[in-house]
Formats: C-alpha cells, structure tokens, sequence
C-alpha cells in the first residue's frame, strides 16, 4: 500500500480517538481529519486496484477537486437560505471552509473505488441518447435552479438535481464527456457506480456528523416524522443518489477549463 494509505489510517484512528476522549480544539475539526483519512485510504485502495489514483498519479487535479468542491457546496448554502433544510451547530467560517473541500473528492473517490472492483462490469449495454433529447433535461434543470426558491417547501429536492440537468447537457453535447456520454458508449456500468457512490459516501457523512460536535440538523418537509438512520430521515438518503450525479457533471464541466487530457475518473 502506499503511503498516504497508512496517514489515512493514522487519521481515522486519531478521530475516533478524539470522538471517545474530546480534546479542544482537536475535535472541531473532527469531520475533516476523519474524512481526509477516509479519502486517502480510498484513494490508495484505488490505487492497489488499478495501479492509478487520483492522488498518486493526478495530484493537480485532485487539488483542483479539494478547491472547486467549496464554491459548489455554497451554491447548496444559497439554496439552503430558502429551503432551511439544515442547521449547523458549533462551526465556525473556517471550519466550513475545510469541510467543504472533502464533498467532492470524497463521492469521486467512492466513485472510483466502485468502478474499480467491477461490480457492475456486466453491465455493458448502450444507453442511447439524442442530442435533441437533452434540450428538455436542460429546460428542467432550469426549473430545477429556481422551484427550491419560488417554492421552498415542495421544490427543495430539485436542488440535488440542478447541477446534472444544467451540465450534463453541455458535458455531453459540447465536451463529448460526462456520465450519459459514456453510458451512451455502453458505460452503463458507471451509471450504476455513480448512484451507489452517493448513499455510500453518504452513510459516512451521516455516521460521522452523528457522532461529531460541530455537527449538522435537518428540517425536511414531510419527514421529520419519519424514521432516522442517525439524523437523516431514510428516505433522505434517497438524494444522496441525485447529488452525486450533479457532482460529477459538475466536476466534468469545470475541469475542462484546467485540463485538456481525458478525465481519469471515466477509466
């Protein structure tokens, strides 16, 4: 294993250590040490599985990752001043800040690992779209960006859409890449790693948030009533397969202005 897989394992020891014996202000930053640990170690599994990971053989474009993943999480927090689908409790700006750098490395990561273990690799099936097709999608995700605002109680779950229905269109139209390109190319095997990765890498945020101080609450229309698996609702995880598809046609589209070499994370 390389390196960065044994700091990762430092790291995630060193968190729940700090979550059994609370150490200020160690553990204000549990969520990033345990997250960054969490990366690591994946990334170097990825490695192992592949001989490629992002960390060990794409290092800029994993920064590029840890840097474009805060100004996509507060495009959520604009959505989030109308929904007021969550709270924080104890965070402070900075600390935000370092949290916000994991969210799209760690569902890339996730990702990734998926994809590398060929759990779906039977799966090769040609998804066949139109470029004509993609106009509505895009007229959706236009109504995406602005129902959570004119009507936050019943359009908040168009907001882990948003981003897949405005970019997937370009992605696939103009960059001739993203997740419906490769399903179009007989891919399907990403798609169903893409929609596994969200409640996965969202199962670990839940179970840490649970545990952390900062922490996170929710107030989410028609299920605060619900059963919870920590302070999520269940049918909340449901979303975590949305926003992990806005993530990568995110990441698809803005890379392409930083780098002109095919996306790693597609092989």
């Amino acid at each position: 294993m390389k390196l960065h897989f044994y700091i990762g394992l430092i790291l995630i020891a060193f968190a729940v250590f700090d979550f059994v014996h609370p150490v200020q202000p160690i553990a204000l930053w549990y969520i990033p040490i345990i997250w960054y640990g969490y990366i690591f170690v994946v990334d170097s599994i990825v490695f192992r599985l592949k001989r490629s990971s992002l960390i060990v053989n794409y290092p800029k474009e994993f920064v590029f990752m840890l840097l474009i993943s805060v100004p996509f999480w507060l495009a959520f927090e604009f959505y989030n001043l109308f929904t007021k689908n969550w709270v924080y409790f104890g965070f402070t700006w900075y600390i935000h800040l370092v949290d916000f750098t994991i969210i799209i490395p760690a569902v890339i990561e996730g990702f990734m690992l998926l994809n590398s273990l060929h759990l779906f690799s039977r799966f090769k099936a040609v998804f066949p779209v139109k470029r004509w097709e993609l106009y509505p999608v895009f007229l959706l995700g236009i109504f995406s960006a602005v129902a959570p605002i004119l009507f936050p109680k019943y359009g908040f779950p168009f907001v882990w859409l948003v981003f897949f229905f405005l970019l997937e269109p370009i992605d696939f139209s103009f960059l001739k890449s993203g997740l419906l390109y490769q399903m179009s190319r007989g891919r399907m095997d990403l798609f169903y790693s893409a929609i596994l990765a969200g409640p996965l890498t969202g199962f670990f945020w839940e179970l840490w948030n649970y545990l952390a101080y900062p922490k996170w609450a929710y107030n989410i229309p028609f299920m605060n009533t619900l059963p919870k698996l920590f302070a999520m609702p269940l049918p909340g995880y449901l979303g975590y397969i949305p926003f992990s598809l806005s993530i990568l046609a995110f990441y698809v589209f803005f890379r392409r202005f930083v780098f002109k070499y095919k996306n790693p994370i597609f092989r």
